[in-house]
């Protein structure tokens, strides 16, 4: 979705290209009459029979927002609107959609709030919010170039904050940047940071160009993407932690981490190339060394490497604001009073010096003994503060397991295995007394597993850790069974009120990509028989709540299907198969991947059921599909796709004694997979 332009209230706008003009009547590109204040067919209306239109906030490719005020509670709003030749586009129509679902799942103070959605009668699509006082970050950056990490590090702390309350509710932003923070003033003059714009969020379900999220294939904006999303892979909430660090080294060093000549380049450097140092960038951006750690640790390529979750990173970042600027958080002059001595020292000359001095003495132990008073403040606050409920656990005790953890894998890295094991038997002991859901105690033992695999002689070793990982991981999935099948259970209510059945059906899709991601690692964890219980469950609540026909529907009944094989029970499977099939081909430019594994999938199921007239069709129209996938443009993460298809309809050639064009389609599968494009 193309990011939404602040208007100029002297310009003009074209209602077909959606660019702004000054001076103008019609649009010089297609000839459009440009709208105003004065002409504009809302502002002065009433719209949806409770908002009155006021003027144009901004307007892109997918939308348009007016400042409004509702008639009955006086409360001054913004109204997004799709626009009018984007109302029969299925793909816009559900982007569009997701942002306000999204964001109406979501109540915290450092995310715009959804007050309401709906179509009037007219068939207007539209969705009511917050009107914002206040700029942008990327308008804050544009004018300050460098942001001092003293005013920076209270709005990263919001950031974080809200962030992990979306990724509690299972949603990914995937579109994190400084365009989509702003920053509003309290009246005590504070500010509070507002996360907006969740229109390519995911619901666990050259020049300026890069700035923009296309209305296409392309999620996201290539400045700030996480290698993964470059990649074109499954995301989760650490891609969201990535653009976080990208987000945090523009915002202080006044540009970000890589821009290269193209957006293609771009993606290449994020995948491949380290940051460079903030101290060392142009100018020198005065960043403290704990600071620019947080933000790399942000961007490590590989997700495992980064911080697993944002609270944990708003905890470092308390810490680090409390140790730098005191324990208000807000920066104060290092000369304290010094000013004041100078000044008073120079003013009184040398018929004073004694007096001089000694009040400077006096001033002296009031300030060592505030700084002192500080410092204690500090270390209490870092020792005894137990942390927030969902990562209980003090601050020293977290910084303390990250230094050992970081050691260790360095010592790991220089195979100084005796050292290593120290540090991580500290670090074990010390995860197993903080409340996080053991996920340090998760890593801590991962690491340990790397460790004894590397270090010759420790198979005991390794079986033990590689035994207790496996019990922490299954422990982990059925809690995260517990909690999906008891939100289903509260959506089967037959006595919910419409305003209820509304706000489930809501929510209820929000759910599904953390369902899918639960019945996933169920799989994996060769739980077939509880993945088996958790979908059909999941797809009995979500058709009643949505209906059969939303991909979101198709991916469920995808999973069942492939656990129905694993289980061994067929008789389900090939319908499952084809009405997923069928829903992702009328939706195949909203998901034209998806639809691709999905006719595979059919194929060959039918294949291995030796159906070899329907696995025939269904294999020979994934292929080609799969190859139209491939031949566009920037493309190349399709393909996996591609080698997929490749080969399964080789083995269907196979099969039905073909071998030559057999043996020809797979050399030609083994050579891409050669170059590098199977990866």
């Amino acid at each position: 979705m193309s990011e939404t332009q602040k208007v100029n209230i002297e310009q003009r706008y074209c209602p077909t290209c959606y660019k702004q003009f000054e001076g103008l009547e019609t649009c010089p590109q297609d000839g459009t009459t440009l709208r105003g204040p004065s002409n504009d067919p809302l502002i002065g209306k009433v719209f949806a029979d409770r908002y009155d239109i006021e003027s144009v906030l901004g307007l892109g490719g997918m939308s348009i927002v007016y400042k409004a005020k509702h008639r009955l509670m006086n409360r001054t709003v913004a109204i997004k609107m799709l626009h009018n030749k984007l109302k029969e586009d299925v793909v816009s129509l559900e982007r569009f959609r997701l942002e306000a679902q999204a964001a109406s799942t979501l109540n915290h103070q450092n995310i715009i709030t959804v007050y309401d959605f709906g179509v009037t009668n007219d068939g207007e699509l539209f969705f009511v919010m917050d009107f914002l006082h206040g700029e942008s970050l990327e308008n804050l950056i544009e004018r300050k170039g460098r942001v001092p990490y003293e005013r920076a590090l209270p709005i990263f702390k919001q950031i974080c904050a809200g962030l992990s309350a979306a990724h509690k509710k299972g949603i990914v932003h995937r579109d994190l940047k400084p365009a989509n923070i702003v920053l509003t003033k309290e009246d005590d003059g504070s500010e509070t940071v507002k996360i907006v714009d969740f229109g390519i969020a995911k619901m666990l379900v050259g020049g300026n160009q890069q700035h923009l999220t296309q209305t296409g294939e392309v999620f996201g904006s290539p400045i700030y993407m996480s290698p993964e999303q470059c990649l074109g892979k499954d995301l989760d909430i650490r891609s969201d932690i990535y653009s976080l660090g990208c987000l945090m080294y523009d915002t202080l060093a006044g540009g970000p981490p890589f821009r290269g000549e193209s957006v293609l380049e771009t993606m290449n450097m994020h995948c491949k190339d380290e940051p460079p140092s903030l101290n060392r960038a142009e100018g020198g951006a005065a960043v403290p060394p704990e600071l620019e750690e947080v933000i790399r640790k942000c961007m490590a390529k590989d997700p495992k490497d980064r911080f697993q979750n944002a609270a944990e990173i708003q905890d470092i970042l308390g810490a680090i604001s409390t140790t730098l600027l005191g324990n208000s958080g807000r920066y104060s002059s290092p000369s304290g009073a010094s000013p004041t001595l100078r000044s008073s020292a120079t003013t009184l000359g040398t018929t004073a010096v004694a007096p001089a001095v000694h009040h400077q003495n006096k001033a002296l132990i009031a300030v060592s003994t505030l700084l002192t008073v500080l410092l204690l403040g500090v270390l209490g606050f870092i020792t005894l503060w137990p942390g927030p409920d969902e990562d209980r656990g003090s601050i020293l005790n977290k910084m303390l397991w990250q230094i050992n953890v970081s050691q260790a894998e360095d010592d790991i890295k220089n195979k100084n295995f005796p050292s290593a094991e120290s540090k991580l038997n500290w670090a074990e002991d010390t995860a197993r007394n903080l409340g996080d859901g053991k996920s340090r105690l998760e890593g801590t033992l991962k690491l340990k597993s790397s460790l004894y695999d590397s270090w010759e002689g420790h198979a005991e070793q390794l079986e033990k850790v590689n035994s207790e990982l496996s019990t922490l991981q299954t422990e982990e999935i059925r809690r995260e069974l517990a909690a999906r099948m008891k939100m289903l259970s509260s959506f089967d209510d037959n006595s919910s009120s419409p305003v209820q059945q509304t706000s489930d059906k809501l929510n209820g899709a929000a759910q599904i990509p953390a369902i899918i991601l639960t019945a996933k690692n169920l799989y994996g964890a060769g739980m077939y028989g509880e993945e088996e219980d958790l979908l059909r469950k999941a797809l009995a609540v979500e058709r009643k709540l949505l209906g059969d026909d939303l991909v979101a529907i198709a991916q469920l009944e995808a999973q069942l299907a492939d656990c129905l094989v694993a289980r061994r029970k067929y008789a389900e499977v090939r319908a499952l198969l084809a009405h997923a099939v069928a829903v992702y081909e009328k939706s195949d430019a909203e998901s034209p991947e998806d639809y691709v594994l999905a006719l595979n999938r059919l194929g060959q199921f039918d294949l291995d059921q030796s159906n070899m007239k329907d696995a025939e069709a269904e294999l020979s129209k994934g292929l080609q599909q799969a190859r139209e996938l491939d031949s566009k443009k920037g493309a190349g993460s399709h393909k996996r796709v591609l080698l997929l298809c490749m080969r399964s309809y080789g083995d269907l050639l196979s099969q039905t004694k073909r071998q030559e064009e057999a043996r020809k389609l797979l050399q030609e599968a083994d050579a891409i997979e050669k170059s590098g494009g199977g990866h």
